[in-house]
């Protein structure tokens, strides 16, 4: 089985480095750094938290772009279920 280095996309925001880390494969995925996870955490606690911060607010606040909808749905219920 060949070995394939997987290639990342690095995408800037909101004035710097977004810490936005996405995989260029068919089916892009998402790493999330802990610079990228920082921000996430205190964009749900600007919002007010993890029960009042939905992914489309959250999503507007951080304004990084190629962050989508599917991200942060998933990383939400991953770290608030």
């Amino acid at each position: 089985m060949p070995f394939t280095q997987e290639r990342h996309m690095y995408l800037q925001g909101g004035g710097g480095n977004s810490g936005l880390v996405l995989s260029s494969d068919a089916k892009p995925r998402l790493k999330w750094t802990p610079d990228l996870h920082e921000r996430f955490i205190e964009a749900v606690n600007q919002l007010g938290g993890a029960d009042k911060a939905t992914p489309k607010s959250v999503l507007k606040l951080l304004g990084i772009r190629g962050l989508t909808l599917f991200h942060l749905k998933s990383h939400l219920q991953v770290r608030y279920i």
